[in-house]
């Protein structure tokens, strides 16, 4: 238990790391000023996002904070010790903000401890922490908490849901099966690139003929950017995302119902219905909205296919939105 221990602080440090290369990276690549508030703010968040994709992590972990004393104070207390950090050392340090958003954490950690460990589908304290974590997110609504730079605010809110997210469920809610895995499998790897053609196959022709997609494309085509492009869709997109609608709402849905094609449809509709604001004009709207449903199918059929894994999913959301963006745009 000692090597796993130490494995889990070694990986959580190496990717912590790494994170800082890709924030400066990601700073030099959007034109924003790299800060020491972002580094310490958001740099240990990535890191623990992709440390907790080991198995061995994430069980080290539970066990860890199952036998300590304190878990709230160690994970929620974590989170908003990082969060004043970046306030504070950005200059923007809000008492008010501040409270709402350490009351919010501790809450929805809070609330999720206190659900019967490993109670098989949702219950309505899952459903509602569920949507006091992306609904805000994912409206932008939580902007104003942010104290950091302004440019890096969806980055850190991406990172901080998706950590705190599977502390709640694959840690607090004892769900080992949800899926947070993210060291690759051949099997992972081949369902990706096997649905990632079926769904193009599908899509390229409806895109075309409703004007959403365009081609040729008029995206300027390179390694740097395409890498840029991944790397920020796996860490701000993909993961938080496949975590929610399928890690989190498939896999309880799963759980609950016997018929297997409600709980992939009504994930894939809420996902689809995510996209809505993304789009301006009505017609926009209706065909972005359809289309991501459609692409919620697939993505809950690459989790099922693989036995439950996100990172197949996450793969084949980051290729959909990758080959999107360089050759129909």
């Amino acid at each position: 238990m000692n090597n796993v221990r130490k494995k889990s602080w070694i990986l959580w440090l190496g990717w912590s790391a790494t994170a800082v290369l890709l924030i400066v990276g990601l700073a030099v690549n959007e034109g924003e000023k790299t800060s020491l508030a972002i580094v310490i703010g958001l740099a240990p968040l990535i890191g623990a996002q992709l440390a907790l994709g080991s198995p061995d992590v994430l069980t080290s972990v539970r066990q860890w904070l199952n036998n300590t004393k304190r878990p709230l104070m160690h994970t929620a207390g974590g989170i908003v010790t990082l969060y004043l950090i970046a306030s504070l050392l950005n200059g923007r340090f809000d008492p008010y903000a501040a409270v709402i958003f350490g009351v919010g954490a501790f809450a929805a950690l809070g609330a999720l401890r206190q659900v019967q460990r490993g109670q098989p589908g949702l219950t309505w304290v899952d459903v509602a922490v569920w949507l006091l974590l992306w609904i805000p997110f994912d409206l932008r609504w939580n902007y104003e908490l942010w104290g950091g730079p302004d440019g890096f605010a969806y980055n850190w809110w991406a990172v901080m849901v998706s950590v705190t997210a599977v502390l709640g469920w694959g840690v607090f809610r004892g769900w080992p099966d949800f899926g947070y895995r993210l060291v690759p499998r051949w099997r992972d790897i081949g369902v990706t690139l096997i649905l990632t053609v079926i769904f193009f196959v599908i899509v390229v022709p409806i895109g075309l003929a409703i004007d959403f997609l365009t081609f040729p494309p008029t995206a300027t085509v390179s390694v740097t950017a395409v890498l840029a492009q991944a790397v920020g869709l796996i860490l701000t997109v993909a993961i938080p995302e496949e975590l929610f609608f399928r890690g989190i709402l498939l896999h309880g849905l799963d759980k609950m119902m016997s018929k297997r094609w409600l709980p992939l449809l009504i994930s894939a509709a809420a996902f689809g219905l995510m996209h809505w604001n993304n789009a301006g004009d009505l017609t926009t709207q209706i065909a972005y909205a359809s289309l991501a449903a459609l692409a919620g199918i697939f993505y809950g059929l690459a989790y099922r296919r693989t036995g439950n894994n996100l990172l197949a999913t996450v793969l084949l959301h980051t290729l959909v939105d990758l080959i999107w963006r360089f050759a129909f745009q």
